[in-house]
C-alpha cells in the first residue's frame, strides 16, 4: 500500500497519524495519507514569507519556463509519489478506484491540468491583460501610455482545501506559481493524487 507523507516545505513529514485512502466500491484500503495537525500548520503559516520569498529569486518569466516543464512531466512522466514512482497509467488507475471516476475522465482531467500550465503564459496575459508580469514582482512599474501602475501582493500563500469530485479544478491553483505566491494544499481524503502528483512535477521542473 502506498504512503503519501505530508509536505513541508517540498519536503517530507513523517506523520505519526494516517487515514486510509479506500476503493469507491469495495472499501478496501489502496494508500494511506499522513495528518498534520493544526499546530503545525500554523506554526509553518508563521513562517509563510518565505514561500513567496523563494518564489521571488526566480523570475516570471523563469517560473513560466518551469511550470511548461512540470506539464510535460504531469502529463507523461514517471515521478515520485509518496514512497513509490507512479507511472501514467498508475495514477489514472489510482484516482479512478478512490474516486469512482470513469478512468477516460481521469485522462482528460488530467490533459486539462497540463493544458493550463503548458498555456500558463497565455493564461496570465488574459487574466492580467497583457500586463507585464515584472510589475507585479517588483510592485509597480509602466503600464504603458506614461501610466506608472502598482500592484502588492495581499498574502504570500495561497491556500486551497481541495475536492475528492471534480480534480479538473485544480487548474484554478495552477497559476498561483508563476505568479511567485506560494501553496498550501489540504488535498481531499479521497482524491490526493492530482496535488501529490503536481507538487511532485513542480520540484522536478525546479521550483523551490
Amino acid at each position: 500500500m502506498i504512503t503519501l507523507s505530508p509536505l513541508r516545505w517540498g519536503k517530507p513529514y513523517e506523520s505519526l497519524d494516517f487515514t486510509n485512502v479506500v476503493h469507491f466500491d469495495t472499501g478496501e484500503p489502496i494508500a494511506k495519507v499522513g495528518n498534520v495537525g493544526g499546530g503545525i500548520v500554523g506554526r509553518d503559516m508563521r513562517q509563510a514569507h518565505k514561500a513567496r520569498n523563494a518564489l521571488l529569486q526566480l523570475s516570471t518569466d523563469d517560473l513560466i519556463e518551469k511550470c511548461k516543464k512540470a506539464a510535460t512531466l504531469f502529463e507523461s512522466g514517471t515521478l515520485t509519489v509518496g514512497d513509490s514512482q507512479q507511472s501514467v497509467d498508475d495514477f489514472v488507475h489510482q484516482q479512478s478506484a478512490s474516486t469512482g471516476l470513469p478512468e477516460h475522465m481521469c485522462r482528460s482531467n488530467m490533459q486539462k491540468n497540463s493544458f493550463v500550465l503548458s498555456n500558463i503564459d497565455q493564461i496570465l496575459d488574459c487574466l492580467t491583460r497583457g500586463l507585464n508580469l515584472s510589475i507585479l514582482s517588483n510592485g509597480f512599474g509602466e503600464e504603458g501610455r506614461g501610466v506608472t501602475v502598482s500592484f502588492q501582493s495581499q498574502t504570500p500563500v495561497l491556500g486551497a482545501v481541495l475536492p475528492n469530485n471534480s480534480p479538473g479544478v485544480h487548474t484554478l491553483w495552477l497559476p498561483a506559481i508563476p505568479l511567485q505566491v506560494g501553496l498550501a494544499l489540504k488535498p481531499g481524503s479521497q482524491e490526493p493524487w492530482t496535488p501529490y502528483r503536481m507538487v511532485s512535477a513542480f520540484i522536478e521542473a525546479g521550483v523551490p
